[in-house]
Parts: structure tokens; sequence; C-alpha cells
């Protein structure tokens, strides 16, 4: 398929699949200007169009995209920051290389490297540094879950 066949067939499936999530014309184009800083697909450029298509995916809309799921980067399945955050807090906690975090992280879920990790596997990378770092006698809440339980701690005394 040429370029622009696939772009014409990428503009009609976006626009098929904000029909499906009964999205009006001027919600669209603000849903859009939102996830691209563009209002209209005709300024979209190919890669965002097809990131695009795969948002409405994500929500969603029963469409066939002619372009394989996105890998790695942003995509709706990737760890969250907050998931990332963890996994290193805990790494640190347990004084763990990044060469020891990837032989943990195959082992765990059978992945090379944690770059490969999507939220599932994250989360069951988390619990079990979790777990792992319990063993070892650390504590393995978060900086704020500990401030937030040392302050309520404190208050008791003082509750009227």
């Amino acid at each position: 398929m040429d370029s622009k066949t696939r772009r014409r067939v990428l503009l009609g499936l976006a626009h098929r699949a904000a029909l499906q999530l009964g999205l009006d014309d001027d919600a669209r184009r603000q849903a859009q200007a939102a996830f691209a800083g563009r209002a209209s697909l005709k300024d979209f450029d190919d890669k965002q169009l097809v990131a695009w298509c795969w948002e409405l995916k994500r929500r969603g809309a029963e469409i066939g995209i002619p372009s394989p799921p996105p890998k790695g980067g942003l995509g709706w399945n990737r760890p969250t920051p907050a998931q990332w955050a963890t996994i290193e807090r805990l790494a640190g906690s347990l004084a763990l290389t990044d060469t020891a975090l990837a032989a943990f992280v195959k082992r765990t879920t059978g992945l090379d490297d944690p770059r490969f990790l999507t939220k599932r596997g994250a989360t069951e990378v988390i619990t079990g540094l979790e777990k792992w770092a319990r063993s070892r006698g650390a504590d393995t809440r978060s900086k704020t879950r500990q401030a937030i339980e040392a302050l309520l701690e404190d208050g008791d005394g003082g509750a009227a």
C-alpha cells in the first residue's frame, strides 16, 4: 500500500472510530487537539495519525489498524511513571545493579530487559521486589506513606 492510500485509510479509520465512540465533530476536534496539538486530522503527520488510531482503539473503538501496535515509549500498556519509580526505589533499597535488576526481571517475567515491561509485568516485578526486600527486613513503604504514618502516630496524643 502506498503512503497516500495508507494515509487515506488511517484518516477513514480515525473518523469511523470517533463515530463508534460517540464523539461529535467538536468533541473529536477537541480530543485531537489535546492529543497532538492539532484539531484537524489532515494536520497530523503519519506517526501522529497512527498513534491517534491506536489511542481510539484503546478507548474501545473496534477498528483494524494497518500498523503494528506501539512498542515501548508511551503506549497505553506501558508501565506508569509511578510503577517505574517504585521499581527504582525498591531496586535501590536492595542495592541492585542494572544487570541484577535485568536478571530479576527475566526470572520474574521472562523478558530480557526491564524496558520491555508492560503494566502487568511491572506489577509482578514490584510484588517480587517487595517480597524480597521484606525478607531482608527492609521497609517497603513509599516515602510518602512513611511520612503520613509518622504524622498519624505523632498526632494520636493531640486528639480531642
